[in-house]
């Protein structure tokens, strides 16, 4: 008899032709594996203990009990069989289950019976764990987010003199000719940030740029001001002495532009398998991921459109520019957009002057004429639209200029042009509540990321010091827009926060605000069936059902009723039926 007691969280897969079988163990505590039989032999496989396989009737059910059918009388041609403690399923009807049925890139059956199954011709046993849709992170920066998972690090870095001696230390490890590090986020430093000289004598012979957490600003050291093309552009800080270092705006597009111009393909390609390799690692099935002139540039954005990855990449072109996704085949154009900056950097546009800098109130990119003629002509060409709105300003903008396509549209009989587009907005931090009506009215979709609130959020927070207490009070109010019927898809803004699905949930779930929070559920369907909503892909993704995509997500242990669900370890990950992080008896996907 095989004995299974307190020990790794077993996956025990077993051809139902064959009989040829395969143990794969990850880290959680469970019971007995379902229904072990003393006489099935022990499989031995190098690297791992002698388990033994499951080769008896399921759980409760007596060999005599054994169902006969297909299964038994003849050899499936195909299908996996996966069963687990529980199947969350976030569709209406059947909400909980344990075992299901993959064919091909679908789910083919869902049920609590595995005797109910249709015929399959493997089977992967996951006990200890919970299933559910895999992830959506619905607003994300790849490339930069594999560049700092590589790179230089400085989300931990808290004063100006820790930051040199972090930038001096890479400098001292690294030999290329640019130094990116992103994170910078100097709200609490306590002294000054290091001016271009003390940044040039940190890191020798190389150039300097460091990206403000949000991506709004950065900081550069004297060697970039020379070589980099900024002559001309907006957004040089000046002090007495000359620039200090922090660029916003223009002159931030212009050093990102030439710093990425300045890396070798080889080092973006690694940086871009890295990032989509983490996503998949974490339960994340699909990356929306938000390119543009601005942000990485073209050829970063060919290259996730064209490549193979090991998870999903729906690609947004952030610019008013449609030939770019028309020509590439694309139904959404914008995505990451500017219409305003960030709270962080004081560019994000807001009605009334910020708190800390009573003089200034933010930026907007665009004037009326020019955001309602490309709106206008995206919804005529059936094409959804994308974004970026932080400030109350931007977002009264936005909300004006698609009531004037809204009129237009509604002139020439086409009323509900709007709505059907699930025209997106991303962020919409500073969300007063005389919005709320109008972004439902005009069925319009928020693309947010939680994990702002829980950084900036709450007393003595940056939200509070930009806006004051009152204003700070309406920052990202997911119930309020829950509750008006806003859809809502979460996402991480990676690399101004990690791709953490756990950790976006469990923000959402503790709003400093409590009135703005989120219930568990709410929040994981607005991490997973959120996103496919967002990105027009709800008809057949984002539950787990039969005839939708197997876009899977095991966790061990269950997160989805634990008290506190950040850290759950992703056993599997399944993308369109292909393995993209760990075991089973499935094809794996491209990339891995």
């Amino acid at each position: 008899m095989v004995e299974r007691g307190r020990s790794t969280c077993y996956h025990t897969g077993r051809d139902t032709t064959s009989g040829a079988a395969t143990v794969t163990a990850h880290s959680t505590t469970v019971g007995p594996a379902r229904g072990a039989a003393p006489s099935t032999p022990e499989v031995a496989i190098p690297g791992a203990p002698s388990l033994g396989v499951d080769a008896g009737p399921p759980a409760g059910l007596s060999t005599a009990e054994r169902p006969v059918g297909p299964r038994a009388a003849a050899a499936p041609t195909r299908g996996t069989l996966l069963t687990a403690d529980r199947i969350i399923t976030l569709g209406r009807g059947r909400t909980l289950a344990r075992a299901l049925v993959i064919r091909g890139s679908r789910v083919v059956w869902v049920g609590d019976d595995e005797a109910n199954a249709p015929p399959y011709r493997s089977r992967l046993d996951l006990d200890g764990c919970v299933i559910g849709p895999a992830f959506v992170d619905a607003h994300a920066h790849l490339t930069m987010s594999g560049l700092s998972l590589r790179g230089l690090d400085l989300s931990d870095v808290s004063s100006g003199e820790e930051l040199l001696r972090a930038v001096a230390t890479y400098a001292g490890q690294h030999t290329g000719r640019v130094i990116w590090g992103h994170g910078l986020d100097p709200h609490r430093f306590p002294d000054p940030l290091p001016d271009p000289d003390a940044l040039s004598r940190a890191a020798p012979g190389q150039a300097v740029y460091l990206s403000r957490v949000d991506g709004h600003a950065g900081l550069i050291d004297r060697t970039t001001l020379a070589a980099a093309p900024l002559a001309r552009a907006e957004g040089i800080e000046l002090s007495d002495a000359g620039p200090t270092g922090v660029i916003r705006r223009e002159a931030n597009h212009v050093v990102r532009r030439w710093s990425v111009g300045a890396m070798s393909e080889v080092e973006l390609a690694e940086a871009r398998r890295t990032a989509t390799r983490q996503a998949a690692s974490l339960g994340i099935a699909s990356v929306h991921e938000m390119g543009g002139p601005d942000i990485m540039g073209l050829a970063d954005f060919d290259a996730w459109v064209a490549g193979e990855w090991p998870v999903e990449v729906v690609p947004y072109w952030s610019s008013l520019e449609v030939d770019v996704p028309l020509e590439r085949e694309l139904r959404h154009v914008g995505g990451d957009l500017l219409l305003d900056g960030s709270l962080g950097a004081h560019t994000a546009a807001l009605l009334a002057p910020y708190a800390d800098a009573p003089a200034v109130s933010g930026h907007l990119e665009y004037d009326d004429e020019t955001l309602t003629r490309w709106l206008l002509d995206a919804t005529r060409a059936g094409l959804q639209t994308g974004v970026h709105a932080v400030g109350d300003a931007a977002l009264s903008q936005l909300v004006r200029c698609w009531r004037a396509v809204a009129e237009h549209l509604a002139a020439h009989g086409h009323e509900d042009a709007i709505p059907r587009g699930r025209h997106r907005i991303e962020h919409a931090e500073v969300v007063t509540p005389s919005l709320l009506d109008d972004i439902a009215d005009l069925g319009l979709l928020i693309s947010a990321q939680p994990g702002t609130e829980a950084r900036w959020g709450g007393p003595g927070g940056m939200y509070q010091a930009r806006l004051g207490a009152e204003r700070a009070a309406w920052t990202n109010p997911f119930r309020a827009l829950a509750d008006r019927g806003i859809s809502i898809a979460f996402g991480s803004d990676a690399t101004v926060f990690p791709m953490d699905p756990w950790g976006i949930i469990h923000a959402a779930e503790h709003h400093p605000e409590p009135r703005h929070s989120v219930g568990r559920m709410e929040a994981v369907s607005m991490s997973t069936l959120g996103g496919r909503t967002a990105a027009r892909q709800d008809r057949f993704a984002g539950i787990v059902r039969a005839g939708m995509r197997a876009d899977l997500a095991v966790f061990e242990g269950d997160p989805y009723a634990a008290d506190d669900p950040r850290g759950a370890r992703c056993a599997l990950t399944v993308v369109q039926g292909r393995v993209s992080h760990g075991d089973a008896p499935l094809p794996p996907a491209p990339g891995t």
